[in-house]
């Protein structure tokens, strides 16, 4: 009689909706005993980013109609409660609660020979151990990281000496209700959370920025803008540089509408500011509902999303596209801003004068706060550089999956399952050795 296989302990270090996914796919590929332990000192499924104990005015910035999981949909889950259906960009608190309950019917799901367990605790040591590695002193055969954000990142304010408080915005920052000044370094997504947060209780916000601007809101679902034709889809795979893709957007957006090639350049270089962002997120709003005609930088974000799982098979070819990283740093403030719902009610805190843009374009003023006051709070609401590495990715073995790799690979985004597929073949490869 032989004895038992001894199961393969698989450790995965962060439990948001990436984990979540890996979870799920060894669930339904394993055809050897597993023994998986989840760590993330948040809610497993949901994660920090998506944890349902978070502010129900922080909203989602992409169409919920990407949440999907093996057995179930973000939409499906909200009819079966009998809840509104409409919202496109529904609090991240509720879309958290449907993947922590995606974990829990994933749990269950499981057949005897995956056993899964989440720990709530942060991984702070991952070392080689002959042919497994070490997970803070524990033993493990693989380990998966899939972490994403690190908001509290090493350019972060909160390591800087400061006269008055400075903290982040998430995952257990030090968040005062009384604070009726606020200074907030960052003039992107993390800042309209702040604006969403404290709109209400605030006298005054200053955001403030390098460039001065915001982000262009992205189209309603009511009022989508038109297809990228195949031909500048099909163009892609014939390109070596981000010069050429750039020459590709600005004809893929010139067909939006009656747009010189020069204002279409302008825009994918960045050199397009008016001077007035507020007339700018305006003008953005109106593009984006339908009201307004569409804005040249509206036209190039649309662009730069039609092609984009066409850029990310292409690095799948090739590695790092040369000139990529840089050209995306300006593309996604075009195309990949913040939702109506959420733009609309910055514009109303600026026009109430609750959100003052006296700063915006000043990055000195963030150090006049630190060393001479002026404000109660300053927050720092810019996340991590791209492709900023996880801390165990020296050790050799470590599969990273995740954010970490967006210079090499992009398109990470957490929720949407059909852009790559390394988590089901990261799967496939661990639960049949």
């Amino acid at each position: 009689m032989t004895s038992p296989r001894p199961a393969r302990r698989i450790a995965i270090i962060g439990a948001g909706p990436r984990g979540l996914w890996a979870v799920e796919e060894l669930i339904e590929r394993a055809r050897v005993p597993l023994d998986v332990t989840v760590f993330d000192p948040y809610p497993a499924g949901a994660g920090a980013v998506y944890r349902p104990q978070q502010p129900l005015q922080w909203r989602l910035n992409v169409n919920c109609a990407i949440v999907t999981t093996a057995h179930d949909s973000f939409n499906a889950w909200r009819t079966r409660r009998g809840e509104d259906t409409t919202d496109a960009f529904p609090p991240r608190a509720q879309v958290g609660q449907f993947l922590a309950d995606t974990w829990s019917a994933a749990v269950r799901r499981a057949p005897a020979h995956v056993r899964i367990r989440h720990l709530p605790h942060r991984v702070t040591a991952v070392s080689a151990d002959g042919e497994g590695f070490m997970v803070d002193g524990s033993p493990f055969d693989e380990v998966l990281v899939c972490t994403g954000h690190d908001h509290l990142h090493a350019g972060s304010l909160a390591y800087e000496a400061s006269c008055v408080p400075v903290t982040g915005l998430y995952f257990g920052a030090d968040l005062p209700s009384s604070a009726r000044r606020i200074g907030v370094r960052g003039a992107a997504l993390s800042f309209i959370d702040v604006c969403l947060l404290y709109g209400d209780t605030a006298e005054t916000i200053y955001p403030v920025s390098r460039s001065g601007r915001f982000m262009e809101v992205k189209p309603s679902p009511e009022t989508p803008l038109p297809e990228v034709s195949p031909r500048w889809r099909q163009a892609c795979a014939h390109i070596d540089n981000a010069a050429e893709l750039r020459e590709i957007l600005i004809g893929a957006a010139g067909e939006f509408g009656d747009f010189s090639t020069g204002v279409l350049a302008a825009v994918i270089d960045g050199q397009d500011f008016t001077g007035d962002a507020v007339a700018e997120l305006e003008a953005s709003l109106r593009a984006a509902e339908g009201t307004g005609p569409l804005t040249p930088a509206a036209a190039v974000g649309a662009a730069f999303r039609g092609v984009f799982q066409e850029c990310v098979d292409w690095h799948k070819v090739h590695g790092p596209m040369p000139g990529f990283r840089e050209l995306s740093r300006t593309l996604e403030r075009v195309a990949f801003g913040p939702p109506p719902v959420t733009a609309r009610r910055l514009l109303e805190l600026i026009h109430s004068g609750v959100v003052n843009t006296h700063y915006l374009g000043t990055p000195e003023q963030i150090d006049s706060w630190r060393e001479k006051g002026g404000v109660d709070l300053l927050i720092d609401a810019t996340v991590a550089p791209q492709a900023t590495p996880s801390p165990f990715h020296d050790v050799p073995g470590v599969v990273e999956i995740g954010r970490m790799n967006e210079i090499s690979l992009p398109g990470h985004d957490s929720l949407n399952r059909s852009v790559h597929d390394d988590i089901p073949r990261w799967a496939e490869k661990v639960g049949n050795p």
